[in-house]
């Protein structure tokens, strides 16, 4: 069975390559133009799905680690664990969904 990082680790090692030369202002951008960039692969290799290309799983993975990647450096931003992000959604999604999703509560819920 294969073993995945822990959040907090990912986040240790992915920091080693973040550039420490840019202000805390340019890390901020980096991060965010990068998560969109970073996104828009993701869907691209979704999109020439429906241009006859098989979609290319091992490309897949790698741009949604390059996801990861600038999620963690968002969060360094921040100065947030990104355990603590997964955390909170987990604890949003119960609240949300106690029982599973269900779609009559996707569409009538109190909570944004």
């Amino acid at each position: 069975m294969r073993m995945g990082f822990a959040f907090k680790e990912y986040q240790q090692q992915a920091r080693r390559t973040q550039n420490p030369d840019l202000t805390p202002r340019e890390r901020l951008e980096h991060a965010l133009w990068g998560l969109s960039s970073e996104v828009g692969e993701v869907c691209s290799l979704h999109q020439k799905t429906h241009q006859g290309h098989a979609l290319d799983a091992s490309a897949l993975r790698k741009e949604i680690g390059d996801v990861l990647w600038m999620i963690a450096e968002l969060c360094d931003v921040y100065g947030w664990d990104m355990g603590w992000i997964a955390e909170d959604n987990i604890a949003k999604l119960r609240r949300r969904f106690p029982d599973g999703f269900s779609a009559d509560k996707s569409l009538h819920r109190s909570e944004p």
